[in-house]
């Protein structure tokens, strides 16, 4: 992994350049020109290009990338990298770590300096500048005066995805190459420099087919684009000692059913036969998916074998690296990674070693969890060749981390931190949780980076910002909700900035009327199709520019068929009401259901439970429910309760599948009825 040495952008302003009739404390870049040295890597010129593009639409104004070291004449020169700013005479400062911001001004022209010591930090400058900029009508501007000084809260930021098989675009499986690469490029415009990816490769069985092949072609383009056109570090995930067998009778590897005995097994490294079919799947792999900077092995779910020694994990990875040193093209530099996740060999419940899941205890980790950790590293400092790297997978692994002197080879990845897995599709609005993943690792300074995982990235925007934003400044875990929500909003919908973060913010209202109003505004401006200018992210969603407005839409029907049919519970409702209230939220439900694919979860048995809200609130509401189905009867029988909700069963099956109906909806609703006090 290449260290960060410190990103150094500098903003010297050599002019006010200030337009007729606004305010002297803006910076105009409504007729920049930008100026790179065609001798900086591929992703500098690539965000130099991004910048390009995001200027001319915003200002209406074409943009000029020059190439040159002398100064065009326009009013606004944008100097990038650092090359370019030695040809000027701008001297860059020196602290490692350190963001410069700085003005000043000199004869008539405006140059302001995005560089950066290393590449990368360039890299990372032109990511920060791009969130600076604002605009006011056609004319785009930075504030002034420009004297900041930042560091980086951490040096890695990586991120990773992982989840269960959900519709188009929402899980990550069913994704082709130019949605990976949309993808790769919000990453960077929240200034990601990790990308952790998971191929899948223990679904594939060897020998390769044509299609798996072209898969992992596909993967070994998309390791390559987020390398050298957003200058990212690619780790791969896969598992240690899974394999496939089968393709399970599906040729698509995108739609391939995981986890299923008789199409993956874990092999017992300690056994010859099944050591080779490890060795036989890792050279299939690598001499196609072989451009990675990293090779991640998690020590368990997926894979593991129960009561393995250490030495055998040893073992994988020694054989992993004697086969990349033949076929990567990072040769001895290729990393391998371990995700301290449970611990090698340490399946506390395993229920049997033909069971390609077996059963874990993932509670957190106690004092002998953690004395295990630090003999694996003891291992690996002892045994295994540098490079080298780990992920602390659980928060207590800090601690036996830092007593190994191994926090700058650490990443530390709370998973679960933004979302849980598996998890019902809905957007979350947590920074707390978020939150207590940076107080903890502040206690560990020299810690190399943090990631933060996605089931559903496309839904998952306020918490994965969030986690980012933090990463990069710790003074952001302070800002209040609404403030960060109203900074998302600004990066995705700048001119619905009010309206989308308020929608953000509806998601968890209770006043059915006030979510409604919220909902009305948003669904017309969706309706219209016209949602104004895109942000520095927005400007990468996919599949269309649309798709979070749309998601919220359809997310605060649900909240507001909830809450409706709440507030007609506690007032003075009849039967008749309830039951079109009832299905009205259901009906949303199931839309939602099957516009995420989530009423196929059902068939893979990971169901987590009923899928409406529960709270004191809906508690209070079937209890009325209850009364008014007794129809003034001390007790509520059951055949109430039934005929009740027979009629709305009926209803919905006529649009919806019959699981989804009893087992979403019906049935949970019904039973919560029939306990309620």
């Amino acid at each position: 992994m290449k260290k960060a040495v410190g990103i150094v952008i500098c903003l010297v302003l050599l002019s006010a350049s200030v337009v007729k009739g606004y305010a002297s404390d803006r910076i105009s870049l409504a007729h920049a020109a930008i100026a790179v040295s065609p001798q900086e890597p591929s992703y500098i010129r690539r965000a130099a290009q991004d910048l390009q593009a995001y200027l001319t639409a915003a200002s209406g104004n074409q943009v000029p990338v020059l190439t040159t070291g002398t100064l065009p004449g326009a009013p606004t020169v944008i100097i990038v990298g650092k090359e370019m700013a030695a040809s000027q005479h701008v001297k860059l400062g020196s602290s490692a770590g350190q963001t410069t911001l700085s003005a000043s001004t000199h004869a008539g022209q405006t140059v302001i300096v995005v560089a950066g010591l290393d590449p990368h930090d360039t890299n990372m400058g032109l990511a920060t500048f791009l969130q600076m900029i604002k605009v006011d009508g056609k004319l785009p501007y930075v504030d002034a005066p420009l004297d900041q000084h930042i560091v980086p809260n951490f040096a890695v930021r990586g991120i990773h995805l992982n989840g269960w098989p959900l519709a188009y675009p929402y899980a990550f499986r069913s994704w082709k190459e130019a949605d990976w690469k949309r993808f790769i490029d919000i990453a960077w415009s929240e200034r990601i420099n990790l990308f952790y990816l998971w191929p899948f490769m223990e679904i594939i069985p060897t020998p390769l087919s044509a299609e798996d092949s072209a898969y992992l072609q596909e993967v070994h383009r998309v390791i390559e684009y987020a390398q050298q056109e957003r200058g990212m570090t690619v780790w791969i995930m896969q598992s240690a000692n899974r394999i496939a067998l089968t393709d399970c009778g599906v040729k698509d590897p995108r739609s391939r059913a995981y986890w299923i005995n008789g199409c993956q097994k874990d092999m017992n490294p300690a056994d010859d036969l099944q050591f080779a079919r490890i060795q036989k799947a890792f050279d299939a792999f690598y001499q196609i998916v072989n451009n990675a900077d990293g090779y991640v092995f998690i020590d368990s779910d997926p894979g593991g074998w129960p009561q393995s020694p250490i030495s055998d994990q040893l073992k994988i990875f020694m054989a992993a690296r004697k086969i990349l040193d033949r076929y990567s093209t990072k040769g001895s530099q290729a990393e391998l990674i371990d995700w301290m996740h449970v611990g090698w060999g340490r399946h506390k419940l395993f229920t049997s070693t033909d069971s390609v899941l077996g059963s874990y205890d993932f509670s957190e980790p106690d004092e002998s969890d953690n004395a295990f950790m630090t003999r694996t590293m003891r291992n690996f400092k002892d045994h295994l060749p540098e490079p080298w790297q780990l992920i602390a997978g659980q928060p207590p692994y800090l601690d036996p981390v830092k007593q190994e002197s191994l926090l700058g080879k650490t990443v530390y990845l709370p998973y679960g931190a933004i979302e849980d897995e598996p998890a019902f599709p809905a957007t979350n609005i947590d920074q707390k949780r978020v939150a207590a993943v940076f107080d903890r690792a502040e206690k560990y300074p020299g810690l190399l980076g943090v990631m933060g995982n996605n089931q559903l990235m496309l839904l998952q925007f306020p918490g994965t910002y969030y986690f980012f934003q933090t990463a990069w400044d710790k003074t952001y875990e302070h800002r209040s909700e609404r403030e960060v929500l109203l900074d998302l909003a600004e990066s995705l919908y700048p001119d619905q900035q009010e309206l989308i973060a308020d929608s953000f913010l509806a998601l968890r209202e209770t006043d059915a009327d006030h979510i409604q109003k919220c909902l009305d505004r948003l669904a017309k401006v969706v309706e219209s199709g016209d949602i104004g200018r895109l942000g520095p992210t927005g400007r990468f969603l996919f599949p269309d520019a649309l798709s979070v407005a749309r998601n919220l839409e359809k997310q605060l029907q649900i909240r507001a068929a909830r809450q409706t049919l709440l507030k007609a519970l506690n007032g003075k409702p009849d039967i008749q009401e309830c039951s079109r209230l009832m299905e009205n939220y259901f009906d949303k439900l199931l839309a939602w259901n099957k516009e995420t694919g989530w009423n196929k979860m059902i068939a893979i048995d990971v169901w987590t439970g009923p899928i409406y809200e529960q709270g004191k609130d809906l508690t209070a509401a079937l209890s009325r429910l209850k009364q008014l189905l007794a129809q003034g009867e001390p007790y509520t029988s059951y055949p109430q309760i039934d005929g009740f909700f027979r009629k709305i069963s009926g209803d919905l099956e006529s649009r919806y599948d019959a699981d989804s109906v009893m087992i979403g909806c019906v049935e949970p609703m019904k039973l919560a009825v029939i306990q309620n006090d």
